[in-house]
């Protein structure tokens, strides 16, 4: 089975919680705080997933599952004692979400004759997707692709505008995580697949894929109209190159026009949204050098406006 990479899911998480999530197993809204500090320690280290306090001094632990862990009870029953003795809280709350493409098989309990230690165990396809994509957090809108999926279009739509307009730091550890979660749901990665190779598709993610992780997800090789004759070396490493080169010069345009802005706003201390449009029309690279050069030794900003 594929794997997704539980440890990215996981920076997410703590980046950008999933709050729509919460609300669902809650069943309720609320005020809450995430506990960076997550180490616990007795005998050996434990990491927690994702950990929050709420409101009342209820804290919520969560542990996500990619694959049916026997151990998981006795895990989560480590957690609870080292978590309990850390934070001391009016109530704790924990539950494991199984990811798994797998059925669930695991236990959410630890039964001996005179007590019995219970936790939530939640499948992630038992959680209505709509709840999730409609959500403005990007972490929810992901988590809902592992969710039982009624649209798969309006998913891969929703999702890929939003990577669209987040941070351009962020963009390929999204849309890498994107491309994780389609592996473990067939429909999605074939939705991706249609969706971004319509003639007027564009996807603005400038960012730089190394060979290992074009051949990892093969669904790049049509962002990148890379290796159309997949059946042929030559065809393949010939696209790979233009592929490549395509994203480089992209992303060298991209970065001259910022260094351009940037520029501008460090010598005059602004930069109107007319200028900002001009600059960003410019495709030539060295038409772009030859604008940074002007914007460093100009004595004021008419003298740019007058370039174009």
């Amino acid at each position: 089975m594929e794997k997704i990479k539980t440890d990215l899911l996981l920076k997410h998480l703590f980046k950008n919680p999933a709050t729509k999530l919460i609300e669902i197993i809650l069943g309720k809204k609320v005020d809450w705080q995430l506990l960076q500090d997550t180490d616990l320690k007795i005998v050996k280290n434990r990491e927690a997933d994702l950990v929050v306090k709420l409101e009342d001094n209820t804290i919520l632990h969560i542990e996500i599952q990619s694959t049916n862990d026997p151990s998981m009870p006795y895990r989560m029953f480590e957690y609870f004692y080292l978590i309990t003795d850390k934070y001391k809280p009016k109530d704790l709350i924990q539950v494991c979400i199984y990811i798994g493409k797998e059925p669930l098989k695991m236990s959410d309990k630890i039964q001996f004759s005179d007590w019995t230690y219970r936790y939530r165990l939640i499948d992630i396809k038992d959680i209505p997707c709509k709840e999730l994509i409609t959500s403005q957090n990007i972490t929810d809108k992901l988590l809902a692709g592992l969710c039982k999926i009624e649209d798969p279009k309006f998913y891969v739509e929703n999702v890929i505008k939003e990577i669209k307009n987040a941070n351009p730091k962020d963009r390929k550890e999204l849309f890498t995580l994107f491309l994780e979660i389609s592996k473990i749901r067939n429909n999605i990665e074939e939705e991706i697949r249609s969706y971004i190779t319509q003639e007027d598709f564009e996807m603005p993610i400038t960012v730089e894929w190394t060979r290992e992780e074009i051949e990892s997800y093969p669904v790049l090789r049509d962002v990148l109209k890379i290796g159309k004759e997949e059946g042929f070396k030559e065809g393949i490493e010939k696209g790979i190159q233009e592929g490549l080169q395509q994203g480089l010069q992209q992303g060298l345009i991209e970065g001259l026009r910022q260094s351009v802005i940037d520029a501008i706003e460090f010598k005059f201390g602004y930069v109107g949204y007319d200028l900002k449009e001009k600059v960003n029309q410019i495709s030539d690279v060295n038409q772009l050098k030859e604008l940074h050069r002007k914007v460093v030794l100009a004595n004021s900003l008419d003298e740019i406006v007058s370039y174009f």
